[in-house]
């Protein structure tokens, strides 16, 4: 069930993005209200984009973009942060995913081990960030002018746009990440029974879905922001 659900997620998410993808890239579609045109539109659009970043080749310069990385250019301490938390997600996420949906005992042997490594390492790196970037995604709105804007929140009509959901994502992939590590370090203390452990372990397995599909959102919106075609 955890691997069909995960599956499904993955590929909802996927979906998700690329319509906003299509939204961005195709304004005028935002002025339709018949959602059979926006689905007719949409799946057109997929079924076009779809072949052209399959069949397109690696770019030649690809060492100069990897090395335009803005991450290159932080502070020595930052950015090798960065790099940990990032390395040590990419391990946890591949090797737990991939142990989870394709091999039926699980996680075990070498790979476990050095799962629990690049746990501890996450978490380190997890928490440090949180002292360094959580100030960069707090909400901080102006004051309300009276009685404009609070008409503009009873009917729900504050704009949001891709940088407030991007900062959501952070607080949701932070928050999961937490959840991942206290899922991980609470069976190690002898509190728990069997069945306790088997909920831990669950939780656990949500925690990393969640964190998952938080990085992949957040690494769209915030790291590789779709630009609207010429």
């Amino acid at each position: 069930m955890f691997a069909l659900i995960t599956i499904l997620a993955l590929l909802a998410t996927g979906l998700g993005l690329a319509y906003h993808r299509f939204r961005i890239q195709h304004p005028s579609a935002e002025g339709n209200i018949l959602y059979a045109a926006i689905i007719r539109d949409f799946t057109r659009w997929l079924g076009q984009r779809t072949p052209e970043i399959l069949s397109k080749p690696a770019p030649a310069g690809w060492p100069a973009w990897f090395r335009g990385f803005r991450l290159w250019r932080l502070p020595l301490f930052e950015k090798w942060l960065l790099i940990g938390l990032y390395a040590s997600f990419l391990y946890l996420a591949a090797s737990g995913f991939f142990f989870a949906i394709f091999i039926r005992r699980g996680l075990y042997g070498y790979p476990l081990v050095l799962h629990v490594l690049a746990g501890a390492l996450f978490a380190v790196c997890l928490t440090l960030l949180a002292f360094l970037r959580a100030r960069r995604f707090t909400f901080n709105p102006g004051p309300l002018s009276l009685p404009g804007d609070l008409d503009a929140v009873r009917k729900f009509e504050i704009p949001w746009g891709a940088q407030d959901w991007a900062k959501v994502f952070f607080w949701v992939f932070l928050l999961a990440g937490f959840s991942l590590a206290a899922s991980a370090l609470l069976p190690m203390l002898p509190w728990f029974p069997y069945e306790g452990q088997v909920i831990l372990f669950g939780w656990h397995r949500w925690s990393a879905l969640v964190s998952l599909v938080a990085a992949i959102v957040f690494a769209d919106l915030e790291l590789f922001r779709p630009r609207p075609e010429a």
